[in-house]
């Protein structure tokens, strides 16, 4: 076939690819479909070309789809736009020099991110069981989530569901940075996210009353960062919270503990016989019932400020422990969401589709990822004893 015919039908099949694309995502991209195709075929072509001339694994393995490219020209076609006064932004797509230059920004882009992208080292990838089977489960929960009808007059409904979203989000982005190779990161989410279930067991355990003083320290807080810069709202703020530390005999010296932990008091000043505290490890983690995981939280506090263990942590021992500990607390709270929507939001089964759709799913895969926690908390163990 000659070079004439090869490239025609290149092109050919890739403005069929763009028509499917721009079908499905042109609402959301609200650019000129016309000058973009341009673009996006002298992009596709060059880019085509240059993987031609590579080995069989990079043409497979580097290809990079009309999704990514189209995406790419978006985004900085987008960005110099808005450089551009109104009256002269039809002017710039008329541009042969601004064309290239774009063509040539997007090229260089693809080749530099996705061709030669220097990625760290991963132990796992996400096709990795471990990593797939939790991060479907995650997907799954966030489908009934979205179904969930809570109260809107129950500050804490709110709060919990809001609370519940985080959570599953950080549950992805640790699994994402352990694929990504960074270990490190990855413990440092976990410990963002065994803080807000701590925040969330307290928030279960307490009433309306505790998810209002929440919403209240939220306040002091930017209150306390300089924020808020209106005087009537700043009185009005200062009286409500010199009235709640009044209230918990909050000492003025403490004032900084009450603003991040006060709230917790409006829940519990004693817990099983012991102070509950205006801080993390001696009230937040200790209300919320999770004390045994205080090794690993200081683990992910030496990675989160820099210590040596950031730098020349061991990989793997990393890699396993974060499995080993987010699958964990996916079993926490995954039990608690379930109740949550069955017994707060009262939803049932026999008359609500998302949530017996979900708990079929989950009487599906549920016993895997016990499976699959049982391989992991025995590679951990299996590491923990080598070290002694």
């Amino acid at each position: 076939m000659s070079e004439n015919k090869q490239t025609t039908m290149i092109t050919q099949i890739s403005e069929n690819l763009f028509e499917v694309f721009w079908s499905t995502y042109s609402n959301s991209i609200n650019l000129n479909k016309e000058f973009i195709k341009k673009v996006f075929l002298a992009v596709d072509l060059k880019y085509k070309k240059r993987i031609a001339d590579s080995s069989v694994t990079d043409a497979l393995l580097k290809n990079v789809g009309v999704f990514d490219m189209v995406f790419y020209i978006c985004a900085e076609h987008r960005f110099h736009l808005q450089l551009v006064k109104d009256e002269y932004k039809n002017q710039i797509e008329q541009d042969e020099k601004y064309f290239q230059q774009l063509v040539n920004v997007v090229y260089d882009k693809l080749i530099i991110n996705e061709f030669r992208s220097v990625d760290s080292k991963s132990v796992i990838s996400k096709y990795s069981v471990e990593i797939s089977l939790l991060t479907m489960f995650i997907n799954r929960l966030f489908v009934l989530l979205g179904q969930c009808k809570i109260n809107p007059k129950s500050s804490k409904q709110k709060l919990q569901i809001d609370i519940f979203a985080k959570c599953f989000m950080l549950i992805k982005s640790t699994l994402n940075q352990l694929v990504d190779g960074l270990e490190t990161e990855a413990m440092s989410s976990w410990r963002t996210f065994h803080e807000l279930l701590c925040v969330l067991c307290v928030i279960t355990k307490g009433d309306e009353k505790v998810a209002q003083a929440y919403f209240r320290h939220l306040t002091y807080g930017a209150y306390n960062r300089g924020e808020i810069s209106d005087e009537k709202e700043i009185e009005i703020i200062t009286k409500q919270m010199e009235e709640d530390m009044v209230a918990l005999a909050v000492k003025k010296a403490n004032k900084e503990k009450f603003i991040n932990y006060g709230w917790i008091h409006w829940a519990f000043k004693t817990y099983k016989d012991e102070e509950v505290k205006m801080n993390f490890l001696g009230g937040l983690q200790k209300v919320a019932d999770l004390t045994s995981y205080k090794k690993y939280y200081e683990i992910a506090s030496d990675v989160t400020h820099s210590t040596p263990l950031l730098v020349y942590a061991d990989k793997m021992k990393l890699t396993t422990t974060t499995l080993k500990i987010t699958y964990e607390h996916f079993f926490i709270i995954e039990t608690m969401f379930t109740t949550f929507c069955m017994n707060d939001l009262n939803m049932n089964v026999e008359e609500n589709k998302a949530l017996y759709d979900y708990l079929l799913f989950k009487k599906t895969y549920k016993p895997k990822v016990e499976i699959v926690y049982q391989q992991i908390d025995y590679r951990y163990r299996a590491t923990i004893n080598k070290n002694k």
